[in-house]
């Protein structure tokens, strides 16, 4: 029977109810480290699947309307799921050979 427990964001291990939150959360605690913490929703995992979709159509050549009706849902939508992408600043790749002047 396989149980329906998250494991610990911090080290991995496994968990235990610890009662819940005020707005009827289940607590979880985790038997190895103590931590506790409540089930998050999968923002995560869908602003990542936004990111690598914004990503493959920013690179592509195909338009937003034509992208759109390929996942099934209008240029509007897909503009609103693609909004907060464009604030994204991606960080520079450092080079470990260039000497500088002053640090």
């Amino acid at each position: 029977m396989t149980t329906n427990r998250p494991s610990c964001p911090l080290c991995g291990n496994n968990t235990k109810k610890n009662g819940t939150t005020s707005k009827s959360t289940t607590r979880w605690r985790c038997t190895h480290c103590g931590h506790s913490f409540t089930r998050n929703t999968q923002t995560h995992n869908k602003n990542t699947a936004t990111m690598a979709l914004f990503i493959q159509w920013a690179t592509g050549t195909q338009s937003l309307t034509t992208f759109a009706a390929h996942h099934g849902v209008t240029r509007q939508t897909m503009h609103h799921r693609f909004r907060w992408c464009w604030w994204i600043i991606p960080t520079p790749t450092i080079d470990s050979f260039r000497i500088h002047d002053q640090i």
